[in-house]
């Protein structure tokens, strides 16, 4: 009767939680970067003081709220997807940011010098401009992920991303580097480009950069009727299944309308995924296999990513 009781009791808290948690993390955190940034603090500081925190935050999560309870179990991967997250996100986004900023902000420089008009709209209030903002780096982000997905020459790189058979916080940045380095060239590059200030920039680079976290976490958390809008966990996990009918949707990154307008939305509010991952995967064990792995001939001609077609 006990066990009952406590049972009755978990359920509906269980789906408060589901709904709640994503919010209201989003909300401190952005709460506490307004804070922080009171303080003289710069962007890339409270992007690391906000991570590191979290990434405890959703470890723990993954362990009271998991979406499927077998993902918590070891994949002998974690020394890998660190290292990927190292080389990748550290090593291959920092130099992506490099390359963008020094040719997309020069050619800016050139332009607003020339351009009989302001480039960036910057007399707009700030909530229109950082919707300009979230729209123009998320179709940055679709193209390149899209464009992923149905090249067998870039598959190669983002294959390593979808190998992995469960998601994990740990997989949120296993991610090729070259791939990485590409990826800051579509999403910021118009942009910079366009001469975008840095504190609006910030609201779009803030949020997404947490965003990704949950949604590669093994939390059962979801938005409700904001996934038609937003990128959830649900939905990215969709991105990720084996199926190609959902694997060649859900492209964007912090929102789904370029998804809606391009016909690739798959609808988590309605579709689940079963497996995730390749079928048949090929990717080697070691960290120093995969990095090279797409730089091999074999691998050259054997690997294909999803194509529109296996969608159909």
């Amino acid at each position: 009767m006990i066990r009952s009781f406590l049972h009755g009791v978990r359920a509906p808290l269980r789906t408060v939680a589901t709904y709640v948690t994503l919010p209201l993390l989003m909300a401190v955190a952005l709460g506490a970067a307004s804070l922080l940034r009171a303080r003289g603090l710069s962007d890339v500081m409270i992007l690391n003081a906000l991570t590191f925190p979290l990434v405890f935050v959703i470890l723990a999560l993954e362990r009271l709220l998991p979406y499927r309870e077998a993902w918590n179990r070891k994949d002998g991967q974690l020394a890998n997807d660190i290292g990927h997250a190292l080389l990748g996100t550290g090593l291959g986004a920092g130099l992506g940011q490099a390359i963008t900023s020094t040719v997309m902000g020069s050619a800016g420089l050139w332009l607003a010098a020339h351009a009989p008009w302001p480039l960036w709209p910057r007399s707009l209030p700030t909530w229109l401009q950082v919707a300009l903002v979230y729209l123009i780096a998320d179709l940055g982000r679709y193209v390149q992920h899209r464009w992923m997905h149905v090249s067998p020459f870039w598959w190669r790189f983002h294959a390593l991303h979808h190998s992995a058979s469960r998601l994990t916080m740990w997989k949120t940045s296993r991610s090729h580097f070259v791939e990485r380095i590409f990826q800051q060239m579509f999403m910021f590059g118009p942009l910079v480009l366009l001469g975008v200030p840095p504190e609006t920039l910030m609201y779009y680079i803030l949020p997404n950069s947490l965003l990704g976290l949950f949604d590669h976490a093994n939390v059962d958390l979801r938005l409700g009727p904001l996934e038609y809008i937003f990128m959830s966990p649900n939905g990215h996990r969709l991105h990720h299944a084996m199926d190609p009918r959902h694997g060649m949707s859900n492209f964007g990154s912090a929102i789904v309308v370029w998804d809606h307008v391009f016909g690739t939305f798959v609808n988590p509010l309605k579709e689940t995924p079963q497996e995730i991952g390749i079928e048949n995967d090929t990717m080697p064990e070691g960290f120093v296999a995969q990095v090279l792995e797409p730089f091999t001939s074999s691998k050259a001609s054997a690997s294909t990513g999803p194509t529109p077609q296996d969608a159909e």
